[in-house]
Parts: structure tokens; C-alpha cells; sequence
């Protein structure tokens, strides 16, 4: 299904596989990304063949702010949660490129695990988006995203200097 659709999965999923020695970050939640083009192909196979219920269906940019964001499902079974985020984009992983972190910029494919930034990631730094502060589009929901990864012990600067060199 990733590969044929071209869907990819981000967030703290992929950070469990990534850093897979830390015991600070466990697989609770999937943010899967997907092209509108796919979009119910997707949704009926988490649902039919996974058993996820639908939740809440959110329209374009209320949880996260970003405007390559068409659609967010919040599907759920039992503790496990999937986010199924759906782009008007060619490619999937347009959104991941507008994250606010780049502790966020990691994503798998049906083949391979990309990390855009992989010394700062694996040394859990993470460097604040600057689009979010030159155009003052910081908010509560960016505030809060950035504490989850406070919370599994991700050091936040909005400064690159103060990170290190980056490979």
C-alpha cells in the first residue's frame, strides 16, 4: 500500500525506529501522509482490513499549521492512533517539509527511512522552522507540538549555532 500510493509515515513513529535504544520515545501513534488521490483508498484500508474507527475529521489546517494540509482523519483502535493527513500535493511528504522542527523532518517510505536532519535528530536537538517566527506564525498548537518533544527529552533552539555542526 506506501508503495504503490506513495504514502509515507512521520512523527514520533518514525523517531522509534530511528533511535531505537531510547526507551523515551514508544510507538503510540502513526502520522501517515497521503495525496488526496489516494485519500479513500487509504481510509477504507485502515478501517476494513486494519479495524480503526473513525474520530474526528478536521478540514485544512486547524491542528497542523500548514497550508499544504487538505484533510486530517484521527482514526483510532484501542490505545493505537493514526492520524491520516492528506495533501492536495503531488508528493506526500510536502507537508513534512513545512514542519515546524526539524526533530518532525524524518519520514519512511515503503523501502527506506529518510532523515533530513540525522546528527541533530540522533543527538535529539531540533532546530525551531524559521518561517514560524520571521512570519509570526507561532501558536498554541506549534507551542504544544514543540512540548511533546521537549517531553521525550528533544533539546529545542530557534538559534542553528547553538545545535552544533550538522552533517
Amino acid at each position: 500500500l506506501l508503495e504503490r500510493t506513495g504514502t509515507v509515515i512521520s512523527g514520533l513513529s518514525t523517531l522509534h525506529l530511528f533511535q531505537a535504544e531510547s526507551a523515551a520515545i514508544r510507538l503510540q501513534d502513526m502520522d501517515i501522509y497521503a495525496t488526496h488521490e489516494f485519500e479513500a483508498e487509504i481510509l477504507s484500508h485502515l478501517k476494513e482490513k486494519e479495524g480503526y474507527k473513525e474520530g474526528q475529521k478536521t478540514e485544512r489546517r486547524t491542528e497542523y499549521d500548514t497550508s499544504m494540509i487538505k484533510r486530517i482523519y484521527k482514526l483510532e483502535k484501542g490505545k493505537e492512533k493514526i492520524d491520516l493527513i492528506i495533501t492536495e500535493w503531488v508528493s506526500a511528504i510536502v507537508p513534512i517539509l513545512q514542519f515546524y522542527s526539524t526533530a518532525v523532518m524524518n519520514y519512511m517510505m515503503a523501502h527506506t527511512f529518510i532523515s533530513l536532519y540525522p546528527k541533530w535528530t540522533k543527538d535529539m536537538k531540533s532546530l525551531v522552522n524559521p518561517q514560524m517566527y520571521l512570519h509570526d506564525s507561532t501558536n498554541i498548537q506549534m507551542v504544544t507540538a514543540l512540548m511533546k518533544y521537549i517531553r521525550h527529552a528533544f533539546c529545542i533552539n530557534a538559534e542553528p549555532f547553538n545545535l552544533g555542526m550538522h552533517d
